[in-house]
């Protein structure tokens, strides 16, 4: 599972069910697919989601879906930053606390999670605690409620 990184400023908006356009500079070939919504710079799994589609905006578009994607930039300065501006359309979003990960080096757009580690909070005093979840892919573990018992509460 892929997990895509977001600064907190948008996600707070994709987890309250906000925004469910993400602005990018580029097209993702995970359309289709269930990734995990990571909060930039905390190492925490926010949620999930679906990518249900890729599209690439025009400035009518960019006016019309504004209330969709939260961003409050003209069109005139967003086509500066990005020469063509795609909205990835966010579906299925699932907010999920207590998971946290190992952010590796260098990466800023995308985590492959299956090759991480990732870990669930065990402590409900609000200390920095985490267990790592081991031998399963986290898509696995989350769909099957966790296979091992000491995990089916997350």
């Amino acid at each position: 599972m892929y997990g895509l990184i977001i600064k907190k400023k948008w996600l707070d908006l994709i987890m309250f069910g906000k925004k469910t356009l993400e602005i990018r500079g580029c097209r993702t070939s995970h359309v289709g697919e269930e990734i995990a919504l990571l909060e930039s710079g905390s190492q925490k799994i926010r949620g999930f989601c679906t990518i249900k589609e890729v599209m690439a905006l025009d400035k009518g578009e960019w006016e019309a879906h504004r209330d969709r994607h939260c961003v409050d930039v003209p069109w005139e300065n967003l086509i500066k930053r990005y020469k063509t501006p795609y909205a990835w359309h966010l579906s299925a979003i699932t907010p999920k606390e207590g998971l946290a990960y190992e952010h590796p080096k260098g990466a800023v757009v995308w985590v492959n999670l299956d090759h991480v580690s990732v870990f669930k909070d065990v402590n409900d005093k609000g200390e920095n605690c985490h267990e790592q979840i081991e031998g399963i892919s986290l898509h696995k573990y989350l769909i099957s409620g966790g296979l091992y018992g000491k995990y089916h509460n997350l």
